[in-house]
């Protein structure tokens, strides 16, 4: 009779527990990208912010980087930000959010419009515009490349001019060449900001004299209550240092969404 109270009492107290105790807060892990011939270490202010706040932060070295540019075509470039997901859930992430400044910026919309289970995408002045392919330079060196790829010599690596706020040049094949620089490619950030699944943070910069402007970008989301569109003080490369305020607010509010 005493075993079978105290069995009884023990079974109403877990219950008790379950009732009174919060459940465990939901954490968010986020994938932080950097921009075209950067590294994870230009993020790492920006990280340290976010995991002082409670999230979970991966920061691939992707294959737009200093030392790999352009090794893929940009649509593999994302299975690496698949393999960053799977590193988050591991280390206990519930909600998973893509983000990245410049050309990582681009990468997160291009993630977002093309996967389930994004939780929010944030875009830290996302480049390039669509609007890059027609500059002259630009322009010719995609025809040269397509040329080549109907020539069968799409996969030759040879050097192509680029733009990164400057000109630049590049050595890559043609194929990725044009993955990532075609307007009509995989690539294209307005067009992948059209398809996205999930709530859209977008930073914009004051002083980024080649930000695109609210509607051309922003402006093409789809609805969603938390979209959010904020202007930074700041320029095209320092913007991931002030970008830090207003990422972890808009977290807070992504944080008490079901």
């Amino acid at each position: 009779m005493i075993r079978r109270l105290g069995q009884s009492l023990s079974v109403v107290a877990a219950i008790l527990l379950l009732v009174i105790l919060p459940a465990r807060a939901e954490r968010i892990g986020i994938v932080l990208m950097h921009g075209k011939q950067g590294g994870s270490n230009a993020l790492a202010q920006l990280a340290g912010r976010l995991e002082a706040a409670g999230h979970l932060v991966e920061r691939p070295m992707l294959c737009w980087s200093h030392d790999r540019i352009y090794d893929k075509p940009f649509p593999d470039c994302l299975a690496e930000i698949d393999a960053a997901v799977a590193r988050l859930k591991s280390r206990g992430a519930d909600r998973i959010v893509v983000g990245g400044q410049s050309l990582g910026g681009s990468a997160a919309l291009a993630y977002g419009a093309s996967r389930d289970g994004v939780a929010g995408v944030i875009a830290i002045v996302p480049a390039p515009a669509p609007g890059v392919a027609r500059r002259p330079e630009i322009a010719r060196e995609l025809e040269r490349a397509k040329s080549l790829i109907a020539a069968g010599k799409g996969d030759q690596r040879i050097r192509f001019a680029d733009v990164n706020q400057a000109p630049i040049s590049v050595e890559t094949t043609p194929r990725i060449y044009v993955s990532f620089l075609d307007s009509e490619g995989p690539a294209n950030l307005v067009a992948n900001t059209g398809k996205l699944r999930a709530p859209l943070l977008w930073l914009t910069a004051d002083q980024d004299g080649s930000a695109m402007t609210r509607a051309a970008g922003f402006g093409k989301a789809p609805q969603n209550p938390l979209n959010r569109y904020v202007t930074l003080h700041a320029g095209h490369f320092n913007a991931p240092d002030a970008a830090a305020g207003p990422m972890i607010d808009w977290l807070v509010e992504l944080g008490k969404v079901p």
